[in-house]
């Protein structure tokens, strides 16, 4: 169990380690929380928007449980990003998969924490930084009880 001073958010989305660290300053600034617990796989929000199955909604619920009840998690991040391997699509596709992708957590979560999209691309100063922008967020609708 964490300790007293530990506070967590939840980030899901793409395993590409090029954007873990845009998230993570995301997800630190928005839920005020300095720990991420992490959910990743190849091009997440595509799995997510594409009509998962029972068994992927079974096993992301269970993780996404132990980070909110056991690690007191204040919000998720659901995101994607500019250039995904495991998710090549234009990035207009990607942030509507992003916002379904949120709708189904939120709804899987039973609405106990907030839900925030994000798109993660290029900085136009800097090819190599990359930055999260917010494209959609739903808020918390029941703050206690059960996953």
């Amino acid at each position: 169990m964490p300790q007293i001073e530990e506070t967590f958010f939840t980030r899901l989305g793409c395993m590409d380690g090029r954007i873990q660290q845009a998230i993570r300053l995301f997800g630190q600034k928005k839920f005020h929380a300095e720990y991420p617990d992490t959910l990743t796989g190849p091009g997440e929000v595509g799995v997510l928007a594409g009509d998962p199955s029972d068994g992927i909604l079974f096993e992301l619920k269970q993780a996404l449980s132990v980070s909110l009840v056991n690690h007191k998690s204040k919000g998720i991040v659901v995101h994607g990003h500019q250039e995904c391997a495991g998710n090549p699509v234009d990035d207009k596709t990607h942030k509507e998969q992003i916002k379904k992708s949120v709708e189904i957590i939120h709804k899987l979560i039973h609405g106990k924490v907030p839900v925030v999209g994000a798109f993660v691309k290029r900085s136009g100063d800097v090819e190599s930084k990359w930055i999260a922008e917010e494209i959609f967020e739903m808020n918390a609708t029941d703050p206690v009880g059960q996953l």
